[in-house]
């Protein structure tokens, strides 16, 4: 991967925290899986959990290969009941994989007791700070997570064409 596919990735995404307040991250191979580097308050809470993380890492990895072989965008509910989204980026020999940060809707929200006591009984987590964290995770609808996927891409696209376009030699 050159530098200038990352940095090109890396600014679409503050672009994309700084319009939207999620956080992405970029998942290059298998061994650049790390989810614990996801900085997210819910994610960071349950990752207290050895058993969560390690799930994560599984979630992460398995999303990471989907996405990758079938080149297409992918919209998946984690091991921790978060709605998340997955875009592959390919330019020329450089690829990667944007994993968005997670999500609820509405309807979990509404049913978030039952889902805090599911996660401190399978991952031995504080409920009390869960239910704060729960507190804090974006609520968007389906026509909000259609558009801010879209608007992912955008960045990523406009900034890949913007950087290249620029250059002087």
């Amino acid at each position: 991967m050159d530098l200038e596919f990352k940095y090109c990735i890396e600014k679409a995404l503050n672009d994309y925290q700084r319009l939207t307040g999620l956080r992405g991250y970029i998942v290059m191979d298998n061994e650049d899986i790390n989810s614990a580097s996801e900085r997210n308050y819910f994610c960071k809470c349950l990752k207290t959990s050895t058993k969560a993380l390690q799930e994560c890492e599984i979630c992460t990895l398995e999303t990471f290969h989907a996405v990758k072989n079938a080149q297409k965008e992918m919209t998946y509910c984690c091991h921790a009941g978060l709605i998340k989204w997955a875009v592959p980026v390919k330019d020329g020999a450089n690829s990667c994989v944007v994993m968005a940060e997670g999500v609820v809707s509405s309807k979990q929200l509404e049913e978030s007791r039952d889902w805090i006591r599911h996660l401190k009984e399978t991952y031995d987590v504080d409920d009390k700070v869960m239910e704060k964290a729960f507190q804090v995770v974006k609520v968007l609808n389906q026509s909000e997570m259609d558009a801010s996927i879209q608007l992912l891409k955008d960045l990523i696209r406009f900034h890949l064409h913007y950087h290249r376009s620029t250059i002087t030699v």
